[in-house]
């Protein structure tokens, strides 16, 4: 750990406490319109009568006095700031003062009661951060750089302040009630972010820096909801079991050895599955549920059937989860069957093996997104512990805690792998920046070249999935061209050759000489094109999309099928089709190509602010997310339709670059701030937000379906 003196700790926690308050306050700001419309649809559609006057009243509340909470948070932050480091003196310790002792009207009471219960829920959401933050704090403590008691980062000395501030828009209890509910809804999904900048920063400044994010880390839930959860789950097992036992009887029972006939015909139905049509999977649990041998199951098999047979369905349904792993997941049926019906409390424990063997397919999966790569070492391992599994298991769960250890050394490995990987890469583009900084005026005359040039090709019968081609990756090509070699050099001339080509390619052909000359030059357009996504390091799924789309509509020229103009193009006296976006957020985005480590890094980043239009400037939510990322977090950047799922890994030390790699791609994303924020606006950049397991997700659907129908 590097060795920092007091003070220099000292203007590190100040910063820390400014970046977060500014934070908060921006964050409070902007709520407003959301409130607001909340409030309105409780009014509108609540069914409780208290409720909805309530919402009514709080509705022009804030139409009138919103503007007044972010003065009034900004001003119990600063008074908060000049206590803090106070021991003692109760400032800021939530509730249980003294001072604030009197005599308080039934409204007021459930007033208060509200705000302590969502003091509770915001601590609770936080307390992953702050538990790490705590043990910082104790350090710094006792190197002197924060004093004893200081409660500048404890969430029950920020709450007051931000009650404080929502009592400036209403006095009437009821609307108050209301509005502490829907501000502690909104702060539990946000403060976190903010206590977990802080911890970042420390951590950049190696104040017990921690291991590394992992692939195994999921979205973690304080022990005490865990438990909860647990209780209740076992609880709707126990209604369901009983609602299918005669006066309650064989509701406890357990399911012993098994029907055998049943797990014969599981063993039968796993070994041939039968055939599903494309892209679907075949539940063979529930065809194991709807045979003969499932009739004389006891009540807590058959239960379990329903909620294995639900779960899978689920799952097979479930629009997050890629096909590639539905299909990993889909072999695992059977073994999954038999695991729960072994052990009773198989739904309400997560600690079970193989639980914790179906969770980590789904940390693993995060890494692809939608579009799942088969050949990957992650996928490929995956794919050997199932088949493994589905082969082997025959009751003992110790096959699962094999595979769950196999896991973890695999990953733990590869991710020295990639760290290393990362490290020399992020090292390759520190030494650049410098170089990157000088070049990117250059970059912006050569996108807008670029630009100008395919725009004076595109034509109004051109297909929309060419046009979005040329404006995306084959604009990128011509800028790199015309940054080698100037506008009027042959690579560039080159490439817009190939532009006429393609758009010549995809056009109606009338007769049998122009599908003769088609078939002659299509060869040289193929290698002309795929030399084009080698110079921008496109990711293999990119290209065969764009691939298969080009094949389609060659098919459609050489049958002489005239394209039709997009509808809006057909009626004058409609607003024109908006043009398809290019890669980023259009031509205000500088993109650069360099090779580095054998690596493609991919440089975005703004122009100067003369040069940025309303729909392309930085939107301060947007840039608050932004400072928000934290290496470790997976982000999708959408162009043309296609997504690319990248991880950060690093940032600079002037927080003016990101760094996103993919060990799966050949092709890095470095990017500027501003222009991530921009992206994020105009939605070519999506940030992947932690969520449940997608087995975690399918039981806890698949239980409450099956409890709400019983």
């Amino acid at each position: 750990m590097a060795e920092k003196d007091a003070a220099t700790l000292a203007k590190l926690i100040a910063g820390c406490r400014e970046q977060m308050e500014s934070d908060l306050s921006e964050l409070v700001e902007e709520l407003g319109p959301a409130l607001t419309q909340e409030a309105d649809e409780q009014a509108n559609a609540s069914q409780d009568l208290p409720r909805r006057i309530a919402a009514g009243t709080l509705k022009v509340a804030l139409y009138q006095h919103w503007d007044k909470v972010t003065p009034a948070l900004m001003s119990g932050l600063a008074e908060r700031a000049r206590h803090a480091a106070k021991p003692g003196d109760g400032y800021g310790d939530g509730y249980g003062d003294a001072r604030a002792l009197k005599i308080a009207t039934d409204a007021e009471l459930t007033l208060q009661l509200a705000a302590r219960e969502v003091l509770e829920s915001l601590t609770v959401a936080c307390r992953e951060e702050t538990s790490a933050l705590e043990r910082r704090i104790s350090y710094l403590v006792l190197r002197s750089a924060m004093k004893q008691g200081d409660k500048t980062f404890k969430v029950s000395s920020l709450w007051p302040c931000i009650e404080a501030a929502c009592a400036e828009v209403t006095d009437d209890a009821a609307a108050g009630t209301l509005l502490l509910q829907l501000v502690g809804k909104r702060l539990g999904a946000e403060l976190p972010q903010l206590y977990r900048v802080v911890n970042e920063t420390l951590i950049d400044a190696d104040i017990l820096p921690r291991l590394k994010r992992s692939y195994r880390e999921m979205t973690l839930v304080d022990p005490e909801v865990a438990a909860a959860e647990s209780a209740k789950m076992a609880s709707a097992l126990d209604r369901l079991v009983k609602a299918r036992s005669k006066d309650g009887e064989g509701a406890a029972t357990g399911p012993g050895g098994g029907n055998l006939e049943l797990f014969d015909s599981m063993k039968t139905l796993q070994t041939a599955p039968p055939h599903a049509p494309a892209g679907t999977h075949a539940n063979i649990v529930r065809m194991a549920r709807d045979s003969g041998a499932a009739r004389a199951a006891r009540p807590q098999e058959s239960v379990t059937l329903d909620i294995v047979a639900e779960l899978f369905d689920l799952l097979f349904g479930d629009p997050n989860v890629a096909e590639g792993i539905k299909a990993l997941v889909a072999r695992l049926q059977i073994t999954v069957l038999k695991a729960a019906m072994l052990n009773k409390s198989f739904f309400a424990d997560r600690r079970h093996p193989a639980r914790r063997f179906l969770d980590s397919i789904s940390s693993v999966a995060i890494r692809w997104g939608k579009v799942v790569n088969a050949d990957d070492p992650f996928y490929l391992k995956l794919s050997e512990l199932v088949e493994r599994i589905q082969s082997t298991f025959d009751g003992d769960m110790a096959v699962f805690d094999a595979a769950n250890a196999d896991l973890d050394t695999f990953l733990a490995e590869r991710e020295k792998i990639e760290e290393k990987q990362d490290r020399e890469l992020a090292d390759a583009v520190h030494a650049r920046e410098e170089e990157i900084r000088l070049t990117r005026v250059a970059q912006m005359h050569a996108q807008r070249a670029a630009n100008q040039c395919i725009e004076r090709l595109l034509g109004p019968l051109v297909p929309r999935e060419i046009e979005e081609f040329l404006r995306s990756y084959w604009r990128d090509v011509v800028q790199g061209r015309i940054s080698q070699a100037g506008e009027d050099g042959a690579p560039a001339k080159e490439a817009l050759q190939t532009v006429v080509a393609l758009i010549w390619a995809v056009s109606p052909k009338h007769d049998p000489s122009e599908r003769q000359r088609h078939a002659a030059a299509l060869p040289s357009l193929l290698k002309k094109l795929n030399a084009g996504f080698d110079e921008i390091g496109a990711a293999p799924d990119e290209r065969k999309t764009f691939m298969d789309a080009l094949v389609d509509l060659q098919l459609a020229a050489l049958r002489a099928e005239k394209q039709k103009p997009p509808a809006a193009k057909a009626k004058s006296m409609e607003a024109p089709e908006e043009k398809p976006s290019a890669r980023g957020a259009g031509p205000t985005l500088q993109v650069s190509h360099a090779t580095s480590t054998g690596v493609h890094v991919q440089d975005i980043s703004l122009p100067g602010a003369d040069e940025l239009g309303a729909d392309n400037t930085p939107d301060r939510a947007d840039l608050r997310r932004v400072r928000q990322l934290v290496r470790g977090d997976w982000v999708d950047f959408i162009t043309a339709g296609q997504s690319r799922r990248e991880r950060l890994t690093w940032i600079n030390p002037s927080r003016t670059m990101l760094l996103f790699t993919n060990s799966a791609s050949a092709c890095a994303i470095s990017i500027t701030p501003d222009a991530l924020a921009v992206r994020l606006r105009n939605q070519t950049v999506r940030i992947v937000l932690p969520d449940r397991p997608m087995f975690e997700r399918a039981i806890h659907g698949a239980i409450n379906s099956l409890d709400a129908r019983a």
